[in-house]
């Protein structure tokens, strides 16, 4: 199945729901039919929205639709949403900070294999260098570019100290890795070739109290 971008200009909100309409699709067997208007009554959203999301990318989607009227072919539409977002291969992933937080997303994050596949664990703490967490070993920030070199890396979760979060994403970037997570409260900067998410908790918090205050 070739997917292409008809332009340059997809938006955050599109891939957002790319996501979601994954996680819905989970839910039904492969073999099932679902439309357009059913899965926007199950997301909320309209089924021009849906449909106008899937005319972004040029794809051969109408194989997905099998019989007229009863929708899109639920393995097809699934496989197709899994190329878009590059999940339908293993994806190597590492961590940069070893602390609470780190080990909760390596040992409790629910990141699903083969989609993304943790290869690695760095840290700055000579007392956590060397430990070891379900078969992987605790290395040395500065270790990074060998093992970059060594393997292919796409991403890496920033969960370092806010103090030295810059400092570690520099070395991150410097080994060729350009997906970065940051899950610390440092607005990381990084060159324009390199794709950045934040994630802020604070900031989240925030919105989330805004929300509820306004429910009541």
């Amino acid at each position: 199945m070739k997917i292409i971008e008809k332009n340059d200009k997809i938006s955050k909100k599109t891939i957002q729901r790319l996501t979601m309409y994954l996680k819905c699709l989970d839910k039904f067997s492969p073999n099932e039919y679902i439309s357009s208007e059913e899965m926007g009554v199950l997301l909320g959203l309209t089924a021009a929205q849906i449909r106008k999301d899937f005319s972004s990318f040029v794809t051969n989607i109408e194989s997905c639709i099998g019989i007229r009227g009863k929708g899109y072919n639920v393995k097809c539409l699934y496989e197709m949403i899994e190329k878009i977002l590059g999940i339908n291969k293993q994806n190597n992933v590492i961590i940069v900070g070893a602390g609470k937080l780190g080990n909760a997303i390596f040992l409790e994050g629910d990141i699903e294999k083969p989609r993304f596949n943790i290869v690695g664990i760095f840290d700055i703490t000579k007392s956590r260098i060397g430990k070891e967490y379900k078969g992987i070993k605790i290395s040395n920030v500065s270790d990074i570019p060998r093992i970059a070199a060594e393997q292919k890396i796409d991403m890496a979760i920033i969960t370092e100290n806010k103090s030295i979060a810059q400092q570690v994403t520099d070395i991150v970037i410097q080994s060729g890795i350009k997906a970065i997570l940051n899950m610390t409260s440092l607005e990381i900067k990084v060159p324009r070739d390199v794709v950045i998410e934040h994630i802020d908790l604070n900031r989240k918090l925030q919105e989330l109290n805004y929300w509820k205050k306004k429910a009541e």
